[in-house]
């Protein structure tokens, strides 16, 4: 299958733990759209929703970063923001051993009548038609990765709260590392996918109490 943006929000719908045996196919608890994929993405499907969890042990360095990305938001500029995430993300990608991904921070949400979207992951980066904005045209590697994160919501243009941004880094890291780490043909969002997502949350996010601790 090809392998498209992965989006989070309403406009679009460790150690290698790549080694997780293959389950067998499941008669409930599978979405409708299973059925009408290929038996090879099928199986790409069960191999994502088997994994629950990256071999991740972040020491205080990852720590120490995931809480200057808070401290970046409160302050409310993008170019900080977007270096403290682009700072853990890389760190991440490090512990696992994979090569990092890049990072761009915007301003407003996107909208339309589907809702606001929080971030996209671009498996191949961007094509130019996507690549919207001047900076990201300049910067544009061609075939990279490239996460898009943005820090306002659409109707008030206020910072999105801390744990909701730092949800939409994990969701997106996590479609990187489904390619990069777990060697996924595509990346879907499976249970295993989520409980991956929530993983990572739960590991490194704090909140401003266990911060100052």
């Amino acid at each position: 299958m090809e392998a498209g943006p992965k989006g989070m929000g309403g406009v679009t719908p460790g150690q290698h733990t790549g080694q997780a045996t293959e389950p067998a196919p499941r008669a409930t608890g599978l979405p409708r759209f299973f059925y009408r994929l290929s038996a090879r993405a099928q199986r790409c499907y069960l191999k994502s929703d088997s994994i629950e969890r990256f071999e991740l042990n972040p020491g205080a360095t990852a720590f120490s970063l995931a809480d200057a990305l808070m401290r970046a938001l409160a302050g409310g500029a993008p170019v900080v923001v977007e270096r403290s995430a682009q700072a853990l993300a890389s760190e991440l990608c490090r512990l696992v051993a994979v090569r990092p991904v890049r990072v761009e921070v915007r301003g407003v949400r996107p909208r339309n009548h589907f809702g606001e979207l929080h971030g996209i992951f671009y498996p191949r980066g961007p094509s130019v038609r996507e690549a919207t904005t001047a900076r990201a045209m300049a910067a544009a590697h061609p075939h990279e990765p490239l996460i898009v994160l943005w820090m306002r919501t659409a109707q008030r243009h206020d910072v999105v709260k801390p744990k909701t941004f730092f949800r939409t880094l994990m969701h997106e890291l996590g479609h990187y590392l489904d390619y990069a780490l777990l060697r996924l043909e595509d990346s879907y969002h499976s249970s295993g996918f989520f409980k991956r997502e929530s993983f990572l949350v739960r590991t490194l996010y704090r909140d401003e109490r266990q911060r100052d601790e």
